[in-house]
């Protein structure tokens, strides 16, 4: 049964200023300012003598609370959300739960292993088919196996973007430098009416606009769009495809990362057209 009642903020003020929630009076309407953002509620806060009340829902949803009520006893029930388990390593020794969100992800993830139990920041899609990756590798050389995760973050047509994240046995995170942010450091493009340029690291490729299918571009070739992590051996990889329309993409863009100064870095970009692009 939806929950009809609400809370009067002053009387959770404590609980509200621990987490950075904001709620503003305004005639109208009543904002209420989550870290900064709106959010935005099925029923509005109202002002009633002098206090601003919230739905219980609301609250709940706020908080990741569980609310309920039971209309035999008239008792509205707060509880901490039990998260769900969704993912496992292949031996079963690696565990990641979260909250099912409405928004079709699990959010609030906690790590738990034979040794340790932590948050983890990021969220993946609830979709089974993009469960994240769990997997454990010596990434820093120290003869130690690390665990790594990678997040699915979205998926659709043309669209696929992940993130990894990577933890020592001892349950502290090993910090990964971001690969779009390098790749597009190491590349550029433009694009002219008779032909598409590529320029990785100074290394200049061109590709014939009589080669690409969805025929003539107004725009230079991108990245970022398709975003994919991999393990190889004791290697952590990111790919990248670079797009000439929302349906085209004419080859990938490749890097390796090493474990220098606490931060497992990203390397040269190396480019791989697909074979109908190449020469």
């Amino acid at each position: 049964m939806k929950v009809k009642g609400w809370i009067i903020a002053t009387t959770a003020a404590m609980v509200l200023s621990a987490t950075s929630i904001m709620v503003m009076a305004k005639p109208d309407p009543i904002k209420v300012m989550l870290n900064g953002t709106e959010w935005v509620t099925e029923a509005a806060p109202v002002h009633i003598d002098d206090e601003i009340m919230i739905p219980l829902q609301t609250f709940g949803k706020l908080f990741g609370k569980q609310v309920t009520y039971d209309s035999q006893s008239n008792t509205v029930r707060i509880d901490d959300k039990k998260q769900v388990p969704f993912a496992q390593s292949d031996d079963q020794t690696i565990q990641i739960s979260g909250d099912a969100s409405e928004s079709g992800t699990y959010e609030h993830l906690t790590l738990k292993t034979q040794t340790f139990s932590r948050h983890i920041p990021g969220y993946n899609v609830d979709n089974p088919s993009y469960a994240p990756i769990i997997d454990r590798a010596d990434l820093t050389g120290d003869g130690k196996k690390d665990i790594v995760i990678i997040l699915t973050t979205g998926y659709g047509t043309g669209v696929y973007t992940s993130n990894p994240l990577v933890y020592a046995e001892t349950a502290e995170p090993i910090p990964v430098e971001d690969a779009y942010t390098a790749f597009l450091k190491q590349f550029d493009s433009k694009v002219t009416d008779k032909q598409i340029e590529l320029n990785i690291r100074g290394e200049r490729t061109v590709i014939p606009i009589s080669k690409l299918q969805s025929g003539p571009v107004k725009y230079p070739p991108g990245i970022g769009s398709v975003m994919t992590y991999t393990l190889e051996g004791n290697t952590l990889k990111a790919t990248t495809a670079v797009q000439v329309s929302p349906a085209e993409f004419i080859g990938d863009l490749t890097l390796s990362y090493t474990f220098k100064n606490g931060l497992l870095q990203a390397g040269d970009a190396q480019l791989a057209l697909y074979p109908e692009y190449g020469s």
